[in-house]
């Protein structure tokens, strides 16, 4: 397919994931409708923008991606690729640590939690003894 097909395809392509105020108002739609029609495009390009940034890809990229099960990109049609690539397996590992939380469920077992961290014995879970738990969760003290 030559250069000049492709980004004709391509325009048609864009215009019509783009372009609802053109559509609406070539198919004569209300001036709300329009509006509307307006107003989606510019927040689906904001969405594009914020997108391609972070991954390279628009959201109408990802969305066919999606449901195609491969690795899509509108623009791979002006640099002579295929729309559409199978998707390389991502194998991802992650470790998972698991804390045990310590048991705060009465009034002596908070009070020996306290005790353990040095904090004023009182029975009761406030600021100093929820940032003592918080930083158990978190894995910055056991």
């Amino acid at each position: 397919m030559n250069k000049l097909l492709k980004l004709i395809w391509l325009n048609c392509l864009l215009i019509n994931l783009e372009g609802c105020a053109l559509l609406a108002s070539t198919a004569g739609g209300s001036a709300a409708t329009i509006q509307i029609a307006q107003t989606i495009d510019i927040i689906k390009t904001a969405g594009d923008i914020g997108s391609a940034s972070v991954t390279g890809k628009t959201l109408t990229d990802h969305a066919l991606s999606e449901l195609s099960g491969k690795n899509c990109k509108t623009l791979n049609i002006v640099e002579d690729k295929k729309l559409c690539e199978e998707a390389e397996a991502k194998i991802q590992s992650v470790k998972v640590r698991q804390v045990v939380m310590p048991d705060v469920s009465t009034l002596k077992k908070i009070k020996a939690f306290q005790k353990s961290k040095n904090l004023e014995q009182t029975g009761k879970i406030g600021p100093k003894t929820r940032l003592a738990l918080w930083r158990i969760k978190h894995g910055i003290d056991n």
